[in-house]
């Protein structure tokens, strides 16, 4: 789970110095007579208390001072979802079909979801907003790429010019992989550098998860299976607490029943939030139908829900996906 995000490590090295001190010769001008000696005083005669009994074994041991215990690790800070609802533009750089984030560079993505999120601040109550980019990294493809795993992969100096636009405009950013018939926990770990940050977090979207089914992705609804979506929890989890970081997100699509096999299967694992978003457009009693069925199950540790700018009939008001308490919204 690493990136191209810099980091400045400063060593502080403590030196301690020995002062000598020394005195100047004494000239006869500074000397001045002793006074006489005191006159001899007899020492006061020691009185000793009785010798205490020599206490057992078991009470001389209780007395020792015992070492201190080891300080107990610092918690973990909060989860961006303890307080915040979050609010993103989704898709691929220069690709507008795919989703809002392509209609616009990197900056400009982060100034207008900026101003999004504060829309919804005014409006939702004493819950803060932040905005967020969440950027397709992974794209899958219909035609079997040269490595046989139906994937475009985004180099990582792209990703890095999105890490850095996030922690400029002080937004998250979310880093989603499509799967094709690679390994789910083999393409995280290629992020590993970059989900080191604290702002950074994960997406897996099923639905092109498709070598199971021995199709090329867009063939056939995908799906990802309870080990899968586990092996990437143990591999965040244990990222999260050697960077002393918040919880990750970990965001999985959803629209139909099978895109995840086995759900309450799930690892309940503390330092991750399985976030399932009801990712299907169409009209609004469908859409928060599918919003109660698959973000608000039990399997669902946090609420996701989608909004498609062009194929939602109508695009819902941010007033009436408030309504919903979703924690985290997504426009396509």
């Amino acid at each position: 789970m690493r990136r191209l995000a810099r980091h400045a490590s400063l060593l502080a090295v403590l030196s301690s110095a020995l002062i000598a001190s020394s005195t100047a010769p004494l000239s006869a001008a500074t000397l001045q007579p002793l006074p006489p000696p005191a006159p001899e005083v007899p020492p006061a005669p020691v009185v000793s208390d009785p010798p205490a009994e020599e206490p057992d074994p078991v009470t001389l041991a209780a007395t020792r001072a015992l070492p201190a215990p080891e300080a107990a690790p610092p918690p973990l800070p909060a989860s961006a979802l303890e307080t915040h609802q979050v609010v993103s533009y989704y898709g691929y750089p220069s690709v507008g079909v795919m989703g809002e984030l392509g209609l616009h560079d990197a900056v400009d993505a982060a100034v207008r979801i900026k101003q999004l999120a504060a829309e919804y601040d005014a409006l939702n109550g004493s819950r803060d907003t932040v905005g967020a980019l969440h950027l397709i990294v992974d794209v899958a493809q219909a035609n079997q790429t040269d490595d046989g795993l139906y994937l475009d992969k985004m180099s990582k100096q792209q990703i890095a010019e999105y890490v850095e636009v996030a922690r400029d405009y002080g937004i998250l950013l979310f880093l989603d992989l499509q799967i094709g018939w690679s390994d789910p926990l083999e393409d995280t770990r290629r992020l590993e550098w970059f989900l080191r940050e604290p702002f950074v977090h994960l997406a897996l979207d099923p639905e092109f998860a498709t070598e199971r089914f021995g199709y090329a992705p867009g063939l056939v609804i995908g799906a990802l299976d309870a080990d899968e979506v586990n092996a990437v929890q143990d591999f965040l989890a244990d990222l999260v607490v050697d960077a002393g970081i918040p919880p990750k997100l970990l965001v999985l699509h959803q629209f139909k029943p099978g895109m995840l096999i086995e759900p309450e299967r799930f690892d309940d694992v503390p330092e991750v939030e399985i976030t399932i978003d009801m990712d299907g457009f169409g009209g609004m009693g469908a859409k928060i139908s599918g919003f109660e069925r698959y973000a608000r199950a039990d399997y669902a540790e946090r609420s996701a829900f989608k909004l498609f700018y062009h194929w939602d009939l109508p695009v819902m008001s941010i007033e009436q996906v408030i309504d919903l308490d979703a924690d985290y919204v997504i426009y396509q």
